[in-house]
C-alpha cells in the first residue's frame, strides 16, 4: 500500500553502533556523518569498554548518545542496550567495521514513509575484503520468508525497521551471540513483510572477527562446529513456531533451491561445450580433406615451377655479376662508416667524462643536502628545547603567581596602580587599572571607610621597598585574621616524626604567614613547639588562635639560642627542625629534607635554598672563610641558576631552616649559649657535627622564602651581633679555620663544597635520558657512577643545553651540577671563570671533542692544570663509510682513510682515550695512540619469568628520531624486505617497536602487525612478553648496547654480521646472524620456532652479558681512570 510522502521535517533515525574499539570505526562514523538524510541519531555502545578518545573529533560531527556499560557486553546484549537507548522513529544497526553510502538511509526512509503496510526495508550489500576492496559478491536476494527460515541472507546494516516492531516485543535473544541478527529478523518477520530495495548502498567487510565468517560453507552443517551448533539452536527455538505447511514449503523450496539450479546450469553448460567440440571435430575432417585436395594441386604447380627455375638460374648468373660490383661499393661504404664510428666513440668518451664530472657534482650536492638535513634536524631539536625552556619559564611564572607572597601583595600592587603617578599623566594619578596577572586574586583587607588611610599609607611606601610592602600587607592580613575569630588548627598526628621549633618575639604578622605556610605545605606528620620571648605586639593574641601546639611563654626575651635550647628539651620525635618565624616553606620542603637526612646515616643536618622577598637568593648553603666570616653562597643571584640546583656538602646551613636529628642536638649539648641571643650558633653547631664525622647537606629542592633580620632589631643590630660573635667563633675553632680558604669572593667556587674531593667536568650532547638510546644510557651510568668515586661532578650539555629540571634529576644523581642554558658560546667563558677548578675534564663523542679542541686552542691556559679524557663512545667514520657504500656512493680508499684520520685526530691532545670495545681501541692503537682504556657498558640481568611458549612476537628497540640513522634504516629494511618472507611461515607474527618514532619515513609503514609503542618509562614487561629481539643494523659504530640489554632480559637476538663482530659474539652461540634478506628471515623463523635453539642462545647470551657487562668491572675500570 503506497501512501503520501512524509512531512518535510522527517522522522528521526537511530543508528545503533556496537563497537569493540576497532580502528575501522573511523570509517563507519564518517559514513554516518556524510549521510544525506538530516535527522540522524548515533547510539554508540562501547561493548568492551575500550578507550575511544581517538574518535572524539568524528563523534563531535554526529548527534551522539554514548552507552557505557558497567561490564563487557556480548553482541546480543550490546544490541539490546542500543535499542533501549535509542529514541528514533526508525532504527538500524551498523557494526564498527562496516560502512554505508551517503544515500543509504534516505532511500530506505523514503520507502518506509510511503508504504504503510511495510515496516522493514533492506538494501543490497556489496561484500569487500579486510582492506575495504570490493570482491565479486553482492547480497541482493529479494525477500522470501521461506529462504529466511533456512538462512540469514540480510546483513544487519542493510535493514531499516520501524520502532513499532519493538512494541510487538521484538528484542535480541541474549542466549544467542552467533546468528543473533537472524533470530531478530525471524522475530520481525512475524509482524511485517520485508521489502528489498535492489540497490547497493551498504558495504560488508569480510575477514573481521565475525563468528559467522567461514571459508567452508559445509562447516555450517557440521554438528561439532560452532556454526553448526548455533544453527541448530536457531532451529530448536523456531521449530515450534513453524507449521507443517511451512516446513513442507521449505522442503519444496530446498528441492528447487539455487544449489540444484546452479548444478543443472553447470551440466547444461558442459553438454553445450561437448556439442561444440563435436562440431569442431567435423569441421577438422572437412578441412583435412580440403588440404589433401590442395596438396595434389600444389604438386602439379611445383612441377610447373621447376621448369621455370631453369630459366631463373640463368638470370641469377647475370645478377651475380651485378652483386660483385655491389660488394666492391659496400667495402667503400664500410670504410667510411668505420671512420664515422671512431669519431662517434671519441665523442662518447668526452660525454662520459662530462657525465662523471656531473656525477661528482651530484655527489657533492647530495653531501651538502645531507649536511643541510642534519642542520635542519639539529635546529628542530633546538626548537624543541627552546619550547621546553619557554614552558619552564611559564611554569616558573605560575609558581610565582600562585605563591603566598604574590597573593598577599596583590592588593598593594592594585593600590599602587591607582595612586602612583603615570608617566603619561603629567604627575596626576593614573586611574587606568594595571594588567596584574594576580588581579583575580582579590582579597579586600580593608573596609571602604579606611580608603583614605590606605591611600595615605601607600603613598608613603617607596616602590622598591619590598619589605615595607610585605609588612604593610602582612599586618593588614593579621588584623583581618584576629578580627575573624578563626583558629589555626594544627593536625594531631598519631606518629609524628618531626618537631618544628618556632621562636617568637614580636613580628606577629610574619609569624601568621609562617604558620599558614606550615598548614598549607607541611607533608610529613609533625608537632609544633612555639617559644614566645615576651612579645609586646599582637603575638599573644595570635597564640590564642592556635590549637594543638605546645606553647611556652617566657617572662623575658631569652633570645633565639636559649629559646631553641628550651624548646629542644620538650622534643620527643626523631627529627627537629629549626625554622625562623619570618620564613615560609614551600611545597614538598619538609618531606624532601626528611628523605635527605634519612638517606645516609652520616648526614647530620639538612639546609634549604633560602630566597629573599624580592625573589633573589639569600643563600644556597654557606661558606666559612679562614677569618671566621661567613658567606651565603649565591646571595643576590637567580635561585634557578644551575649552580644552585644541585645537592652538595657545605660548611653550614642557616638556622632559618635547619633539620637535625634530635639525638645529635642533645648529645652535642644543644646550641652554645655564648652565642646568645643569636648569630653564629648554627655555624658553631654544624662544625661540631662535622667533628663527629657528620655531613651538612644543602638540598635545593628544600625551599623557603625568608624576610631576614625580622627578630634581631634590623640589619644594623644584626651586623653588630655578627661581628661580636665572629671573634668568639674564631677562638673556639682555630684548627678548623686553618683549613679554610681566604675571605675572597673569587674563592667561592672552590669553597662552595665541603668534602675536599677533586672536581670533574663532563661534556656530552645533552642530558642523557635513558629513552634517547644512542649511547646515552652509558653516559648516564658514567655520570651517576662518578658521584660514588669521591668526585664532585659538573655536567655540561653542549649541543642541547635546555631541559626540564625535574627530568634532569630523574635521570641524574642530585649531587651533579648540570650546567644548562650555556651551549657552545658558554663553554669558553665557563672554563675561564673556573680556571684551575677542574682537575679532570671528560669529553664524550667526536663532534663535542672537535668543539672542545677549538675552545682549547682559543685559550690554552684554561686547561693548564686539567687532565683531559676523551670518551670516544663510538667511532663514526666506519659507520659513515658503510652507509655511503650501502647507498651506492663511490668512495676511494684514500677518502676512507681521510675520514677515519680526521676523527681519530680529535684525540691528539687527550691525556687518556676511552673506547667502548677492543675493536675500536685497536683502531686508535693502529693510528699510534697508546693511552687507551676500554670502558664498555654496565647491565644488571633481569631474566623474565615467562618461558618460550608464553611469549610471542618480535621486538625492536631503538631511537628512531633521525632520518637516515642506522635504526631508521634497519627498521625500514626489515619491514619492507624481511617481514613479508617471515609472514609466509608465521602468518600471525607481530613486531613491537619501542623508542622515539618521530622520523617522517616511518609513517610509510601501514601494517596492522607492526605496533609502534613509542618511548616507555620501563620496558621490562615488554621484554618478558616477547620471544625474539631483532637488530637488522646495516651500518653502525660502537657497541650495540640494545643487544646486550635484550640478552640481559632473557630475549635472544637475530642480528647482522656487523653487530655480531662489534660484540665479539658467535652465530648459534649468543645470537643468530643473517645479512641477506632471505638469510635474516630464515634465522628469525628458526629462533622463533625452535625451543631448544631458543633456550641455548638465551643462556649463552645471558652468560656473556653477565661477564662482559659486569657493573663491578665497570666501576673498577672507571675508578682506575682517576686514581
Amino acid at each position: 500500500m503506497v501512501t503520501e510522502k512524509a512531512s518535510e521535517k522527517g522522522k528521526l533515525v537511530s543508528v545503533i553502533c556496537r563497537t569493540v574499539g576497532r580502528p575501522e570505526l573511523a570509517q563507519a562514523l564518517e559514513s554516518i556523518s556524510s549521510q544525506g538524510y538530516p535527522h540522524i541519531e548515533l547510539v554508540l555502545v562501547n561493548a568492551t569498554k575500550r578507550d575511544l578518545s581517538l574518535f572524539e573529533i568524528l563523534l563531535e560531527s554526529v548527534n551522539t548518545v554514548m552507552v557505557y556499560p558497567e561490564q563487557v557486553l556480548k553482541r546480543s546484549e550490546a544490541a539490546n542496550a542500543g535499542l533501549e537507548a535509542a529514541s528514533g522513529d526508525y532504527l538500524m544497526f551498523l557494526d564498527d567495521d562496516d560502512w554505508i553510502d551517503t544515500d543509504h538511509i534516505a532511500s530506505l526512509v523514503d520507502y518506509l514513509d510511503t508504504h504503510d503496510d511495510i515496516r522493514a526495508v533492506y538494501s543490497s550489500v556489496q561484500k569487500s575484503n579486510s582492506k575495504g576492496e570490493n570482491i565479486p559478491y553482492v547480497f541482493a536476494h529479494d525477500y522470501d520468508p521461506l529462504t529466511l527460515m533456512r538462512d540469514n541472507y540480510i546483513p544487519i546494516h542493510a535493514m531499516l525497521f520501524s520502532r513499532s516492531l519493538l512494541d510487538e516485543g521484538c528484542l535480541f535473544d541474549e542466549e544467542f551471540d552467533i546468528y543473533e541478527d537472524w533470530d531478530f529478523w525471524l522475530q520481525l518477520s512475524r509482524y511485517t513483510n520485508f521489502h528489498h530495495v535492489n540497490k547497493i548502498s551498504a558495504h560488508y567487510r569480510q575477514g573481521g572477527d565475525s563468528d559467522t565468517a567461514s571459508e567452508d560453507d559445509t562447516q555450517r552443517y557440521n554438528a561439532d562446529n560452532k556454526l553448526g551448533k548455533a544453527r541448530a539452536a536457531i532451529f530448536e527455538k523456531w521449530k515450534s513456531h513453524w507449521s507443517g505447511k511451512k516446513i513442507n514449503q521449505l522442503l519444496g523450496e530446498l528441492d528447487q533451491s539455487k544449489l540444484v539450479t546452479d548444478l543443472a546450469d553447470k551440466l547444461k553448460g558442459s553438454h553445450k561445450r561437448l556439442e561444440e567440440e563435436y562440431k569442431k571435430s567435423d569441421k577438422l575432417n572437412d578441412a583435412f580433406e580440403q588440404s589433401q585436395r590442395e596438396l595434389e594441386s600444389s604438386r602439379k604447380k611445383i612441377q610447373a615451377r621447376e621448369s621455370k627455375l631453369l630459366v631463373t638460374k640463368e638470370k641469377l648468373t647475370e645478377k651475380q655479376l651485378e652483386l660483385d660490383a655491389l660488394a666492391h661499393a659496400k667495402k667503400n661504404i664500410e670504410k667510411n662508416l668505420n671512420l664515422n664510428i671512431t669519431q662517434l666513440k671519441d665523442q662518447i668518451t668526452q660525454l662520459e667524462g662530462q657525465i662523471a664530472r656531473l656525477e661528482d657534482q651530484i655527489a657533492r650536492l647530495e653531501d651538502q643536502i645531507a649536511r643541510l638535513k642534519d642542520q635542519i634536524t639539529r635546529l628542530k631539536d633546538q626548537s624543541k628545547h627552546l619550547n621546553l625552556h619557554i614552558e619552564q619559564l611559564v611554569h616558573g611564572q605560575q609558581v610565582v603567581l600562585n605563591s603566598l607572597s604574590w597573593k598577599l601583595t596583590s592588593p598593594l600592587r592594585r593600590l599602587r596602580a591607582l595612586f602612583t603617578p603615570s608617566k603619561q599623566s603629567s604627575g596626576k594619578f593614573a586611574m587606568e587599572p594595571v594588567n596584574d596577572p594576580a588581579s583575580e586574586l582579590t582579597d579586600e583587607f580593608e573596609p571602604p571607610e579606611q580608603a583614605n588611610a590606605t591611600e595615605a599609607i601607600v603613598s608613603t611606601i617607596k616602590p622598591d621597598d619590598t619589605k615595607a610592602e610585605h609588612n604593610f600587607l602582612a599586618k593588614a592580613e593579621l588584623k583581618k585574621f584576629l578580627a575573624s575569630n578563626q583558629m589555626l588548627k594544627l593536625p594531631i598526628p598519631e606518629q609524628a616524626i618531626l618537631t618544628i621549633v618556632l621562636v617568637f618575639h614580636n613580628q606577629a604578622h610574619l609569624s601568621l604567614l609562617c604558620l599558614r605556610s606550615l598548614l598549607e605545605f607541611a607533608d610529613v606528620p609533625f608537632r609544633l613547639v612555639i617559644v614566645d620571648n615576651n612579645s609586646s605586639d599582637d603575638t599573644t593574641k595570635l597564640l590564642d588562635h592556635i590549637e594543638n601546639a605546645l606553647i611556652m611563654y617566657n617572662e623575658n626575651n631569652l633570645g633565639f639560642v636559649r629559646a631553641v635550647n628550651q624548646a629542644a628539651e620538650s622534643v620527643k620525635t626523631e627529627y627537629m627542625l629549626l625554622l625562623n618565624n619570618d620564613a615560609v616553606i614551600e611545597q614538598a620542603t619538609l618531606s624532601t629534607a626528611i628523605n635527605t637526612i634519612k638517606a645516609e646515616s652520616n648526614v647530620g643536618a639538612v639546609g634549604a635554598k633560602i630566597k629573599l622577598l624580592d625573589g633573589s637568593l639569600q643563600e644556597a648553603g654557606s661558606i666559612i672563610w679562614n677569618d671566621g666570616a661567613c658567606l651565603g653562597y649565591g646571595r643576590g643571584q637567580d635561585p634557578m641558576k644551575p649552580e644552585f640546583m644541585f645537592q652538595r656538602d657545605v660548611d653550614y646551613c642557616s638556622g632559618a631552616f635547619l633539620l637535625v636529628r634530635h639525638d645529635d642536638f642533645q648529645k652535642l649539648g644543644a646550641f652554645e649559649e655564648v652565642f646568645a641571643p643569636a648569630y653564629y650558633e648554627e655555624s658553631d653547631f654544624c662544625i661540631r657535627l662535622q667533628k663527629q664525622g657528620k655531613r651538612i647537606v644543602y638540598n635545593p629542592r628544600t625551599t623557603i622564602t625568608h624576610y631576614e633580620f625580622a627578630s634581631s632589631g634590623g640589619i644594623e643590630e644584626a651586623s653588630k651581633l655578627q661581628q661580636e660573635h665572629q671573634q668568639i667563633f674564631c677562638d673556639r675553632h682555630p684548627e678548623y679555620l686553618n683549613n679554610k680558604l681566604a675571605n675572597n669572593g673569587a674563592n667561592s667556587i672552590m669553597a662552595r663544597t665541603n668534602n675536599g674531593y677533586p672536581n670533574i667536568l663532563v661534556i656530552d650532547d645533552r642530558v642523557p635520558h635513558q629513552s634517547l638510546g644512542s649511547g646515552y644510557p652509558r653516559s648516564a651510568h658514567i655520570l651517576n657512577s662518578l658521584c660514588s668515586q669521591n668526585l664532585n661532578v659538573s655536567f655540561y650539555p653542549l649541543q642541547f643545553p635546555i631541559d626540564n629540571w625535574e627530568d634532569v634529576y630523574n635521570t641524574l644523581d642530585p649531587t651533579i651540577e648540570v650546567l644548562l642554558d650555556r651551549g657552545h658560546d658558554g663553554l669558553l667563558p665557563l672554563l675561564q671563570e673556573r680556571k684551575n677548578f677542574y682537575k679532570f675534564i671528560m669529553v664524550s663523542r667526536s663532534h663535542n671533542m672537535e668543539v672542545f679542541n677549538g675552545v682549547a686552542n682559543e685559550d690554552p691556559n684554561v686547561l693548564k692544570n686539567s687532565k683531559v679524557f676523551y670518551d670516544a663512545e663510538a667511532i663514526f667514520a666506519p659507520r659513515d663509510i658503510m652507509k655511503m657504500e650501502l647507498l651506492g656512493q663511490t668512495i676511494t680508499e684514500d677518502e676512507k682513510q681521510r675520514l677515519l684520520s680526521k676523527e681519530l685526530d680529535q684525540a691528539k691532545d687527550a691525556g687518556t682515550i676511552i673506547t667502548v670495545s677492543k675493536r675500536e681501541a685497536d683502531l686508535y692503537k693502529h693510528a699510534g695512540y697508546t693511552n687507551i682504556k676500554i670502558l664498555g657498558h654496565s647491565l644488571q640481568t633481569e631474566l623474565g619469568s615467562k618461558g618460550f611458549d608464553e611469549r610471542n612476537g618480535f621486538l625492536f628497540v631503538g631511537a628512531l628520531r633521525d632520518e637516515g640513522s642506522p635504526n631508521v634504516d634497519s627498521l625500514l629494511w626489515f619491514v619492507i624486505n624481511v617481514l613479508p618472507i617471515i609472514e609466509q611461515e608465521i602468518p600471525d607474527i607481530e613486531l613491537h617497536v619501542v623508542g622515539d618514532c618521530s622520523a617522517p619515513s616511518l609513517k610509510t609503514i601501514e601494517r596492522n602487525n607492526v605496533k609502534f609503542l613509542g618511548k616507555l618509562d620501563s620496558i621490562t614487561k615488554i621484554y618478558n612478553d616477547r620471544r625474539l629481539f631483532i637488530a637488522p643494523t646495516r651500518f653502525a659504530a660502537g657497541i650495540p648496547h640494545k643487544v646486550h640489554e635484550a640478552a640481559a632480559h632473557g630475549v635472544p637476538s637475530v642480528t647482522t654480521d656487523l653487530l655480531a663482530k662489534q660484540l665479539g659474539w658467535k652465530h648459534e652461540e649468543q645470537l643468530l646472524v643473517g645479512d641477506r634478506t632471505s638469510e635474516f628471515a630464515d634465522q628469525c623463523i628458526r629462533l622463533y620456532q625452535n625451543t631448544e635453539l631458543w633456550n641455548h642462545v638465551r643462556s649463552a647470551g645471558l652468560r656473556s652479558v653477565s661477564r662482559e657487562c659486569s657493573d663491578k668491572k665497570f666501576q673498577t675500570t672507571l675508578k682506575g681512570l682517576f686514581s
